[in-house]
């Protein structure tokens, strides 16, 4: 009786375990303050057992975006969750300088609270974190969750087969990825901000990661989707420990649009979960970025497996939903004595 208890167990968790989704984030974690609010779920997500967060990437220029990363994978009790830094200038184009992309008027007070001292010159560039991520996983089973700018993904695209993998960054992708959801552009034309400061390599990753190429799907959620979604830390949550909370205080605001969130909570649970359906998916078509300009066209003319999301739950449902993981984490059982917190 106790060994055929303890087979149902390792059953019951290997079923638990496979069922996670492998999942790769990829931010910018910069300008805006909106990564604030999204790590924390990422993190709550990880710790429900519905994501297993194989890496994080900073593909922004920003000397503090990969250390604010890793502060808030130690303050949610993952301190070993892999960080990957772009150590490039990209995106350094005219679009980008004008819109102060790699720019950022909160992360240097964050980080010198809660982690003094941190750079990107510590961490490893983001294309071996992507390669060594993916060459440990099994075929077609890596979620990407790409926010901010192409640049990283467009430097593992282009990256040759190395020690850690006798497979090119493009072969590794199109082996061991599964889908790319993606926030950013207006649907079904128009301007928006990621694509616009990196338009040129957005231009670039739209044109080669195609289903004609060979490329696992791409899943599109554009600027109006999370324009009223709404989260952030507890309004009783001390900026003196609470990393979110401290962030947003910086940036005075007490929430931000959870854009980037729903690319990972699609990613996470696809169009539907438990019940509730949170997006519907257009036909299958083409997506295509102004390289100068970053203006974005959609159309269902030809395949090239890209697909635009739409929410099909309420703004109210989707806040709702963010703001009690948010608000229902490690983050607050570690207040008001955090380790490892530097006041």
């Amino acid at each position: 009786m106790r060994v055929w208890i303890v087979l149902c167990f390792l059953l019951l968790f290997h079923a638990s375990a496979s069922a996670q989704q492998r999942l790769i984030y990829d931010d910018d974690c910069s300008q805006d303050v909106d990564c604030v609010a999204t790590l924390p779920i990422l993190h709550a997500l990880a710790d429900r057992g519905e994501i297993r967060i194989l890496a994080m990437v900073a593909n922004s220029a920003n000397p503090l975006s990969a250390p604010t990363l890793k502060l808030f994978a130690n303050y949610a009790g993952h301190p070993q969750t892999p960080i990957g830094a772009n150590q490039s200038s990209e995106p350094a184009n005219a679009l980008c300088k004008k819109d102060a992309c790699n720019e950022s008027k909160w992360t240097e007070k964050l980080v010198a609270r809660f982690d003094p001292g941190d750079t990107r010159s510590h961490y490893p560039n983001c294309v071996a974190v992507y390669r060594s991520a993916l060459a440990q996983q099994p075929k077609h089973s890596v979620a990407i969750v790409e926010t901010g700018f192409a640049t990283c993904l467009n430097q593992l695209l282009a990256s040759p087969a190395d020690a850690t993998s006798p497979l090119s960054g493009a072969e590794l992708v199109k082996q061991k990825v599964k889908m790319l959801s993606v926030m950013g552009g207006k649907y079904p034309t128009g301007t928006e901000w990621n694509f616009e400061c990196d338009a040129p390599g957005f231009h670039k990753l739209f044109a080669q990661w195609t289903r004609q190429n060979g490329y696992p799907p791409v899943y599109l959620n554009g600027f109006a989707n999370g324009l009223y979604i709404l989260a952030g830390a507890p309004a009783t949550a001390s900026p003196t420990v609470n990393p979110t909370r401290y962030a947003l205080q910086l940036a005075e605001t007490d929430q931000r649009p959870m854009w980037d969130m729903l690319s990972a909570l699609f990613a996470a649970r696809g169009l539907a979960y438990e019940g509730t359906t949170y997006f519907t998916q257009s036909a299958p078509g083409t997506l295509t970025v102004d390289a100068a300009t970053g203006a974005d066209t959609w159309s269902t003319t030809t395949d090239s497996g890209h697909y635009v999301l739409t929410n099909a739950a309420s703004n109210e449902t989707f806040s709702a939903l963010f703001d009690g993981y948010a608000h229902n984490t490690g983050f607050l059982a570690k207040e008001p004595a955090a380790t490892g917190v530097k006041k």
